[in-house]
């Protein structure tokens, strides 16, 4: 780990430095070579570094030591740059006379030094941008107050070297104030760093099909003391072993790779952007150090950690849409590399992160994909379970009834065929035939083809197959169909009708952009779909469960339970929803008094209880209309209205570690205020309508 602290430090003796000067200044001809020894001189100009004396005023007492031809100093910064040199960005390799400029610059002050002696020291400046450039600019960067302080060169620290070769600079050897640290936008804290740094490796993939993004490298840190803001990340990659059967080239396995916090993409670089490093450079295997390292550098991130949270960084790659067999069986190793990872924290102190014993490496492989190059699938959102809403006396058309999508995994395909699989999900003589007239297909917003539905009068079962149709979907491309039915207006033919439709992935044709057939992998079941004209409608909103734990002797502790729910009125008729609760544990039955419920989440016996139970059922909104008195109590809906209902009871523990939970299990309804006798139950898709259950209940 390396630290760069963003101020420079005060020269606090100035004594040195005039005594420089007057060795300059006093030295009209070059002092023999002869005079001092090379152990002299060295002495000398370490005192002069350690008083903090400038660089220019170093370089021209050494060359006055050693017999060359000191500078002539100057009162002003612009015989020392020039700011009209620096036209265009410097970063590492960039060569060329602006460099060699930007050298000269930062040596003129020994804050920013290049280096004490050698390539890129005062007088010895070169025109190659290295380690040692950017090391320098970065500190010229914190000093300035510029973020990230990467060691990038570009239009913000332009201006600030022009702002510096623009006005007068200081006596040279007169010490200078610090500049203030800027503290980072955004970040709160004070110094901070990050802390527990260790792979995931168990949320990372080590095979990666082909055409698919998958991460196959994670790291997890803790932000102590400060927010933190990651501004560059350095990521590796190396074939595991040399194999003249494998491709070495990165290209060969991945199109890009993408840098991940905390579920944000922060930036995502082509294969094509990495730099190839030497054999050796990252801190991998043996068998891995053989070969060349493949290094992106990601820069210019800003993402931040806040102090106390723990950040997930990942690294996810992109595989070629389709793998050469033989370099399925290739393994690569990736890795952040020591000092791989820079943050600032809020006092704008910027440091790296990772070192050889933080992180080990991660290895993955491209394979070919699962047989199949179309992969079908169906997203959930849009085929949950519901009751379809029709209108009365009419035909009621361009109902959706299922969303599946086909995704292309390999190459450019063609589908051709397409056939719905249509079922009832409960016992009925009626037909499908005499329920939906039309059955259409739909990509996207586009009506691709619509066919009549027949089916066998034996079997109220069948299929509607789309043929003809001509729809291309390219590689790695997902396209989404829709497919929506016209009911017919028989209200006593569909009134209570459930079905669902499916799409078997074997009964689609599709064919590659050579004609040749393909597979399509992968099955989708739709939605338990309930056709009513007037009916309810009932959505789930929240459930809870309380431990109320006794203090008495003797007492019970009790669960103290309730569910949410919403129910609205489906069709042209007011609904009357049942007030009455039923004994517990009660199986959902018609002409049976009350609202179905049960006292465990797992079944509809009363397990674990002894004491007759007293639940309340409770609606928001307009009760004026209400009947909640006497026993044929019910609450009114007007039609198209929803109500909220909460339904609560307490359950005392019947026996020592009692499990107890409530559910509800059946609905009653009706389209009058007539007695308990309302025959039409509502007992689709209640699996979620229940709380967890409490354990561990006692009698004290």
């Amino acid at each position: 780990m390396s630290i760069t602290h963003s101020y420079t430090r005060l020269v606090a003796v100035a004594a040195g430095v005039t005594v420089a000067f007057a060795l300059v200044l006093a030295t009209s001809a070059p002092v023999r070579a002869a005079a001092l020894t090379s152990t002299q001189v060295s002495a000398i100009v370490s005192l002069l570094q350690s008083f903090g004396a400038d660089a220019a005023t170093i370089a021209n007492v050494q060359a006055s030591l050693t017999g060359g031809t000191p500078s002539t100093p100057t009162t002003g910064g612009s015989a020392m740059c020039n700011a009209s040199v620096w036209t265009r960005d410097l970063t590492d390799g960039s060569t060329g006379a602006d460099v060699m400029a930007l050298q000269k610059f930062l040596n003129m002050s020994a804050a920013t030094q290049i280096a004490a002696t050698g390539a890129g020291s005062p007088g010895l400046e070169t025109s190659y941008f290295g380690p040692a450039t950017r090391a320098a600019v970065v500190k010229f960067q914190t000093a300035n107050g510029i973020t990230p302080a990467a060691g990038y060169v570009g239009p913000i620290t332009r201006t600030a070297i022009a702002a510096k070769c623009g006005t007068t600079p200081t006596t040279p050897g007169t010490p200078t104030t610090p500049t203030t640290p800027t503290t980072p936008t955004g970040l709160e804290g004070g110094e901070g760093q990050f802390v527990d740094i260790d792979n995931l490796s168990a949320e990372v993939e080590d095979e990666v099909n082909e055409g698919n993004e998958e991460n196959v490298f994670g790291v997890e840190l803790d932000a102590e003391d400060s927010d933190l803001s990651i501004e560059r990340v350095d990521v590796d990659f190396t074939l595991e072993d040399a194999d003249s059967a494998l491709s070495d080239n990165l290209d060969d396995y991945i199109t890009e790779v993408s840098l991940i916090l905390d579920g944000k993409t922060l930036a995502t670089l082509d294969v094509d952007e990495a730099d190839i490093n030497d054999a050796g450079d990252g801190d991998f295997t043996a068998a891995a150090n053989e070969q060349d390292v493949y290094s992106f550098r990601f820069t210019g991130l800003n993402g931040v950690v806040r102090e106390g949270d723990t950040g997930k960084i990942y690294v996810a790659v992109k595989a070629v849409g389709n793998i050469d067999s033989t370099d399925s069986a290739a393994d690569w190793y990736v890795l952040i590399p020591d000092d791989g990872i820079r943050a600032v924290d809020a006092a704008g102190i910027s440091e790296t992160y990772v070192g050889e014993a933080d992180l080990d490496e991660e290895n993955f492989s491209v394979v070919e994909a699962d047989a199949g190059d179309i992969d079908l699938a169906a997203p959930q959102a849009d085929n949950e379970d519901r009751i379809l809403s029709l209108n009365a006396d009419t035909t009621t058309d361009n109902v959706e009834i299922m969303v599946f999508t086909l995704e292309s995994q390999t190459s450019d395909n063609n589908v051709t065929e397409i056939e719905i699989d249509l079922a009832t999900t409960s016992a009925t003589t009626t037909l499908f035939s005499s329920v939906i007239s039309q059955l259409k297909l739909y990509q996207g917003s586009t009506l691709l083809a619509t066919e009549d539905v027949s089916i066998n009068a034996t079997d109220p079962s069948g299929t509607v197959l789309f043929d003809n149709l001509d729809v291309d979907i390219n590689e790695d491309e997902e396209v989404e169909f829709t497919v929506k039915a016209d009911f017919y207006d028989d209200a006593d033919e569909r009134e209570g009708f459930s079905f669902k439709a499916t799409v078997d992935a074997s009964q689609i044709e599709a064919e590659d952009s050579e004609g040749d057939d393909i597979t399509v992998t992968g099955d989708v079941d739709g939605a338990d779909l309930e056709l009513r004209t007037t009916g309810i409608s009932v959505s789930f909103v929240s459930a809870s469960e309380e431990r109320s734990v006794a203090t008495i002797a003797g007492s019970a502790d009790t669960a103290d339970l309730e569910i949410v729910f919403d129910i609205m009125a489906v069709g042209d008729d007011d609904i009357y929803v049942e007030g009455d609760l039923a004994t517990q544990g009660i199986i959902p039955a018609v002409g049976v008094d009350g609202l179905m419920w049960a006292t465990t989440t797992n079944s509809t016996s009363d397990t674990g209880t002894s004491t007759t139970l007293t639940p309340t059922l409770s609606a928001t909104g307009d009760a004026s209309t209400d009947d909640t008195s006497g026993s044929d109590q019910d609450f009114f809906i007007e039609s198209g209205e929803t109500r909220r209902f909460t339904f609560r009871v307490s359950i005392p523990a019947g026996t020592d570690n009692s499990s107890i939970g409530a559910r509800i299990t059946g609905i009653k309804w009706g389209t009058t205020d007539a007695d308990d006798n309302m025959n039409n139950l509502y007992d689709f898709d209640l699996d979620d309508y229940k709380t967890d259950t409490l354990t561990g209940l006692y009698i004290r």
